[in-house]
């Protein structure tokens, strides 16, 4: 597995993606890539279409993570013959009205090639013996063993019904106010820090530390989560939200460091 860095301002390189798709390519290496097409930490956006035409120029599969993307951009799997998604994962619980549906995982049928499924389970088979069995050549039905949560799935229908009904401009035009209305607040105080960029096209996705200028420390992240969450109303989430090594660069730790504070942070310390 190889980790594609990003720039100093927690954008994707491009410029050492196709490096390393070149040198794969070469070495005849099956390539897939999977990438975020928004962060959960800085709420960066990804040009989903560009990255997606230079992978498959290099005869690459690539899978987008859209947990965090979904409910706010327009998803199209087929958008050109190039820039085509080979998958795509969403977390529907994300969406408004979205909490106990369950996760979706679009794919192109290419990608199964097994036979047998990843876990078995009721419905995975056509029949079975006492000596043989046969597997459904449905891929969705082998891969979905046992009963489904089928209320979860008619609420998932329900949340992306919700979010077609509200116009895309719209939508885009408000994330787009937002952003700008943060900006503007957040800029009139220095002990507020930012982390990734502030011109990259975004979600209004913010993650900052508070620094306190008298002891020269940064207050708490659970901290500041219970007071925005409990006193405010403003929901929040502390911690390396799923992406660790990301918020790593964000926060300029480099390896030496992160050695130092894992000793600390381990249990057993």
């Amino acid at each position: 597995m190889v980790r594609i860095a990003t720039t100093q301002q927690g954008i994707l390189d491009k410029a050492v993606l196709e490096e390393k798709l070149q040198h794969f390519s070469k070495l005849n290496k099956r390539i897939i890539c999977s990438l975020n097409a928004a962060s959960n930490i800085s709420g960066i956006l990804t040009d989903v279409e560009a990255i997606s035409t230079l992978v498959h120029e290099h005869s690459g599969f690539v899978l987008w993570d859209y947990a965090t993307a979904a409910p706010y951009v327009k998803i199209d799997m087929n958008s050109s013959p190039t820039a085509y998604k080979d998958a795509i994962f969403i977390s529907t619980h994300k969406f408004v009205g979205g909490p106990g549906t369950p996760g979706l995982l679009i794919a192109k049928k290419n990608l199964f090639s097994l036979k047998a499924p990843k876990s078995c389970g009721g419905g995975t088979v056509n029949f079975v013996t006492r000596t043989c069995h046969e597997y459904n050549h449905n891929i969705e039905i082998r891969e979905e063993g046992g009963t489904p949560d089928i209320v979860g799935c008619i609420r998932a229908g329900l949340v992306f019904q919700l979010k077609d009904s509200i116009d895309m401009n719209y939508l885009l035009s408000r994330e787009d106010e937002l952003c700008k209305r943060f900006y503007r607040r957040f800029k009139k105080n220095d002990t507020l820090i930012l982390l990734g960029s502030q011109t990259a096209p975004r979600l209004p996705i913010f993650s900052f530390l508070i620094y306190v200028p008298g002891v020269c420390k940064y207050l708490h992240h659970n901290f500041v989560c219970l007071l925005l969450n409990d006193l405010f109303g403003i929901q929040v989430r502390s911690g390396c939200a799923c992406a660790g090594p990301y918020a790593l660069d964000l926060l300029n730790i480099d390896d030496v460091k992160t050695d130092i504070y894992c000793k600390f942070m381990t249990e057993d310390a």
